[in-house]
């Protein structure tokens, strides 16, 4: 039953690609108000050049297929698939990460992103690299909506978060720096939770309940 696990995640994700593209030749491409990320180095985009850690791409070569050829604290040397997919859903050109010092009014607006490169879904990976973990991302996703409903009033926030994209990437760290051992079931079991767990916490549904909450009692 195991070995059923990395076919069963990816038929998942597949699944996943599915759905959104179906949503978005019935939405016209352009009905995802916002986009939302989550995740580590596979879509961080810029987030980690803001706190304290080695893990950081803010030198070159990164950045030198991106507009205006400079660092951004992507770890590519051009855009992200999240860049690509918010540009193909029409949101945005790309993702801002949270923590740009002068993110605007209109980034906010439109969704930002909270990953952080080296994280991952076990806190002893966070632990080790010392960036931003998956629970302290969905803090920095309270902040925004705080923001955001100062921007753009309480209703309208509502109607953002509901409908917005959101994109999880995250995982590979725990792999690959705490558990090289592949066969571990009960660690691949630990992850599977941990994935069942956010995935559930950071759709829109749960993300617009936790903005209700969030009004109710602060």
């Amino acid at each position: 039953m195991a070995n059923m696990k990395p076919c069963v995640v990816l038929v998942y994700i597949l699944t996943i690609f599915f759905i959104t593209g179906n949503a978005t030749r019935s939405r016209s491409f352009s009905k995802f108000p916002a986009i939302l990320v989550f995740g580590d180095s596979t879509v961080d985009s810029g987030n980690n050049n803001e706190i304290d850690t080695l893990f950081k791409a803010n030198f070159r070569p990164y950045g030198r297929r991106y507009p205006g050829h400079t660092p951004t604290g992507r770890f590519s040397d051009g855009r992200l698939i999240t860049d690509f997919l918010a540009s193909i859903l029409k949101i945005k050109n790309a993702v801002p990460p949270f923590l740009k010092p002068d993110l605007s009014d209109h980034e906010i607006a439109t969704g930002v992103s909270f990953a952080s490169s080296g994280s991952g879904y076990d806190n002893a990976t966070n632990d080790v690299f010392q960036v931003i973990s998956f629970p302290k991302q969905i803090d920095m996703f309270r902040d925004y909506t705080a923001r955001l409903r100062r921007i753009v009033g309480e209703q309208k926030a509502k109607k953002i978060i509901g409908a917005a994209l959101v994109v999880i990437s995250t995982g590979t760290n725990d792999i690959s720096t705490l558990r090289m051992d592949k066969n571990d079931t009960g660690y691949q079991d630990f992850l599977l939770n941990k994935v069942q767990f956010f995935t559930k916490v950071s759709t829109p549904l749960s993300l617009s309940l936790s903005l209700s909450l969030i009004e109710k009692f602060g």
